[in-house]
């Protein structure tokens, strides 16, 4: 059964190199996208990437599991797993959703949305050698309207639904989006938001347990 991996913001496939699982991965490539396009919008056209001929999965990492969510209002995976990432705009850590109110993103200049590496190493809890050179190479390709556009899908995420068959996977030391309180889901410890690279072995197997309950 083929899996289908949605990355997060400002990244691209190459933070799945490490998941090894015993399912086909294919990778979601990111589509153009507007101003100011919602998420649902966004995840309409992702959608258009997935062969429905066949039973499928759904993979998202941060960003990534939002459009997951998403894209089940217009397909039907037999499971949808989310890697650090959240399901409704309701788990959102309350000062997301207080910049989202303000639409203070949609006036600061585009050039100001460069990825800054460092921050980014310290808020995911970026930890390993290898991890800190990805988040530099990923820093490097990013565009930063692109970057602009995708922060205000997820201040403006206005979804409250949450899908069937809805699988999460959380790090315990996640700063950016942590496990919301009274919601359950394996948890991955003395991990941080990028646990998808920093604690590939382990989400891995994670992954591939929760794949084997569709056999």
């Amino acid at each position: 059964m083929k899996v289908y991996c949605i990355t997060g913001l400002g990244a691209d496939e190459s933070v799945f190199d490490l998941l090894e699982i015993n399912s086909e991965k294919v990778c979601i490539s990111w589509a153009p996208t507007y101003a100011w396009e919602s998420m649902e919008a966004y995840a309409e056209k992702l959608c258009e990437q997935v062969d429905q001929h066949e039973p499928f999965v759904l993979l998202g990492v941060s960003l990534g599991g939002m459009l997951a969510v998403e894209m089940n209002k217009f397909i039907k995976p037999e499971m949808t797993i989310l890697v650090t990432s959240l399901a409704r705009r309701s788990e959102l850590p309350r000062w997301i959703r207080w910049v989202g109110k303000t639409r203070l993103n949609r006036i600061i200049p585009t050039f100001l949305f460069s990825s800054h590496p460092k921050l980014i190493i310290w808020l995911f809890g970026v930890k390993s050698a290898r991890g800190k050179q990805m988040v530099f190479d990923i820093a490097s390709r990013t565009d930063k309207r692109f970057i602009k556009l995708s922060i205000d899908k997820v201040l403006n995420w206005q979804n409250d639904w949450v899908p069937e068959n809805l699988q999460r996977i959380f790090a315990t030391d996640d700063a950016l989006l942590p496990k919301p309180n009274g919601v359950t889901g394996i948890e991955v410890n003395n991990a941080g938001h990028f646990a998808i690279v920093e604690s590939a072995q382990e989400v891995s197997f994670r992954v591939d347990q929760l794949l084997s309950e569709l056999n």
